[in-house]
């Protein structure tokens, strides 16, 4: 289909415009990426609903995206459509939980759930990104996880229907989820908490932000957090990938532009200009020294999209 074409037919469908050749790397904390021929900020879940559809009736591929952390762009750009999640909202849901629409900021919803004296989520506190990416990955700190509160959600079937779901259904587990498995799209989540007491939520959040200031990279550093996830060795025991990075002298490689972060070897950063090819080579030569000195294969946390995919 002509670009003109799926323009005129994306503006019918979803009664707003979209725009084209949008440089991606605006849009990635790694701020690297090429154009995606299409992009679209949803700020509803009916615009997430139509903008998906329009796209899969045009058969051009697209992939939803959030706020951006955890996700490395192609330097040719996406041929396709971009969908970020702008669509933000949380309300109370019985007495000690919580509905949250996907593209909520975590930090929001922390927010939102110390004002309401709610506890359990302060493990979350300095993680960025939405609810969305955070339940896509089962993000976590301090040995918890979000898919451990979540109780039930609402995703997007394959006929662009809300499907509701419980908490097995995502088959959680160390920084997976069924989501990153098939790549459904999630619209919102109930979490299950429980009444707390403000001063200690607010003392928990400060303890934990502080615990990650010391040891993640500055707020304005150009990367997308840990790159490789903690390996589970065969004893279940988990090893810190940046502990067996450290080992095989990580902190002194760079490629390119990118470079392994000097105070933490599981963070790959963008010095200025680095390419999406920098980052995945000097990801794979980490790689390829972590297996040969301890016979580990470390997998990647960090998920990169390439510019031409299947995935709808």
């Amino acid at each position: 289909m002509a670009d003109r074409d799926f323009y005129i037919y994306f503006l019918e469908k979803v009664e707003k415009p979209l725009e084209q050749d949008v440089l991606l790397s605006r849009y990635s904390n790694f701020r690297i990426g090429g154009k995606a021929d299409y992009f679209f900020e949803a700020n509803s879940i009916a615009e997430i609903k139509s903008s998906i559809s329009a796209a899969n009736s045009c058969r051009i591929p697209c992939y939803l995206v959030g706020g951006g952390y955890n996700i490395l762009f192609d330097d040719d750009g996406f041929r396709g459509l971009i969908i970020r999640n702008k669509v933000k909202g949380i309300m109370i849901r019985e007495q000690e939980g919580v509905e949250v629409l996907s593209g909520t900021s975590l930090d929001a919803l922390l927010q939102f759930l110390t004002e309401k004296s709610l506890t359990g989520l302060e493990f979350l506190a300095g993680i960025p990104g939405t609810v969305g990416g955070a339940v896509f990955g089962n993000a976590g700190a301090f040995d918890q996880c979000i898919g451990d509160f979540l109780k039930e959600a609402f995703l997007l079937d394959e006929k662009g229907n809300d499907q509701r779901v419980e908490r097995d259904y995502f088959k959680f587990s160390y920084r997976q989820s069924n989501l990153r498995k098939r790549h459904r799209v999630l619209l919102k989540a109930f979490f299950q908490l429980r009444k707390g007491d403000k001063k200690k939520i607010e003392k928990k959040i400060g303890e934990n932000l502080r615990i990650r200031k010391e040891k993640h990279p500055s707020e304005d550093t150009a990367c997308a957090g840990s790159y490789f996830k903690n390996p589970v060795l065969s004893d279940s025991k988990k090893v810190a990938a940046g502990f067996l990075l450290d080992k095989v002298g990580a902190k002194n490689i760079q490629i390119g532009r990118a470079a392994v972060h000097p105070d933490h070897a599981n963070f790959i950063i963008n010095l200025d200009k680095a390419s999406a090819r920098d980052v995945l080579s000097l990801a794979q030569e980490l790689k390829e020294r972590v297996k040969e000195k301890f016979g580990i294969e470390l997998e990647e946390e960090v998920v990169f999209l390439p510019t031409s995919t299947s995935i709808p």
